[in-house]
């Protein structure tokens, strides 16, 4: 699933731009900050395919800078920035010139190593919804990429509640077995992986990764 993060300390211009990128149908999910400390936070929970950076602060490009996960960067300026990772849009800006840009640098990045995990030896390409090693390849759906997207991230078991708000959007007291069902899916197409799912204690779901069968 495509994500793409907004940072703007202006809340019209961060909605516009938004708004665009959802109408064009260039994202599946337009996440819009005006905090730039929830970066931080939002990136050890998602993976995003694009920030976009309003009016920076040179702190804040150098914080960017050294983030390890090379997500492409667009700095937004009425100044002229000396930008070394990242691509600097000097405003105001045609959409027509700068929407182009932005899809060619996220295609780019989410068909690169940098957009994919490694589990037990298989590239797991989130955007893509593929796992692969060698000349293999399993294709997930977008829940099951999403799933699994999820999980890896955690270290410890995630309960059936916050799985199905998280991932479905649904709200508490849903009596479903999406999850159940989705999970045996998943371990069927995973099971030559070593890539399973912890039940824990039938308290939540925990990724496990085991020898390669």
């Amino acid at each position: 699933m495509r994500r793409i993060l907004i940072y703007s300390l202006q809340e019209k211009p961060r909605q516009s731009l938004a708004g665009e990128l959802r109408a064009l149908d260039i994202a599946e999910e337009v996440d819009e900050i005006a905090s730039f400390d929830e970066i931080k936070t939002l990136t050890e929970q998602e993976s995003f395919s694009a920030f976009i950076i309003d009016e920076p602060t040179p702190e804040q490009i150098g914080q960017l800078a050294e983030m390890p996960n090379k997500v492409p960067v667009f700095y937004l300026s009425a100044q002229s920035l000396a930008v070394e990772k990242g691509q600097f849009v000097q405003k105001p800006f045609r959409l027509s010139v700068f929407l182009p840009a932005l899809i060619a640098s996220v295609v780019q990045f989410e068909q690169s190593d940098h957009a994919s995990v490694f589990l037990n030896g298989w590239k797991f390409n989130f955007a893509g919804k593929i796992l692969s090693r060698d000349e293999e390849e399993i294709r997930l759906t977008d829940k099951e990429a999403a799933l699994l997207n999820y999980l890896h991230a955690k270290t410890e078991a995630v309960d059936k509640e916050t799985l199905l708000r998280e991932i479905w959007g649904y709200g508490e007291g849903i009596t479903t077995h999406t999850l159940e069902t989705h999970i045996y899916r998943l371990r069927q197409k995973l099971e030559t992986t070593g890539i399973t799912f912890s039940a824990a204690n039938g308290d939540g779901y925990r990724l496990v990764c085991e020898e390669s069968i």
